[in-house]
């Protein structure tokens, strides 16, 4: 089990370095071929695949936790630190599932990207399409 903590830690540290080296700020000042490659180099990688995949394990590793204190009838709980680990766990949960949409809660966080990007491409081509109607 500790072999699972270390593991966890030394990944949340990389993340946080990630997380800098991933800014679109960061990106944006390179020339448009570096940031096609960029790009590519994510994709290609499968980057939002495997992401979601993180998260769904995550996700249902949090809520077998929550299972599991839900069905303890072990006498020796300490419940106020069980009670503080839920609502971290539940705090957790809501961040990796929070939604700008409600109604929309059920979509995960990927397919939630791609709805609005559909929406941004084609407002732009209604866009591009209005003056060519304006000039006939």
């Amino acid at each position: 089990m500790e072999d699972i903590s270390n593991k966890i830690t030394q990944l949340s540290q990389e993340l946080k370095a990630f997380q800098v080296k991933l800014q679109w700020n960061n990106i944006q000042g390179s020339n448009s071929g570096d940031q096609e490659r960029v790009m590519d180099q994510l994709l290609n990688a499968g980057l939002g695949k495997d992401l979601k995949k993180a998260v769904d394990l995550l996700s249902h590793f949090l809520w077998c936790f929550i299972e599991s204190a839900a069905a303890n009838t072990n006498a020796d709980v300490d419940y106020t630190q069980q009670s503080w680990r839920l609502g971290e766990i539940t705090e957790t949960l809501r961040l990796l599932h929070h939604s700008a949409c409600p109604l929309k809660d059920s979509l995960s966080f990927l397919e939630q990207t791609a709805m609005k990007v559909t929406r941004h491409v084609k407002a732009e081509r209604m866009q591009e399409r209005l003056p060519l109607e304006q000039t006939a």
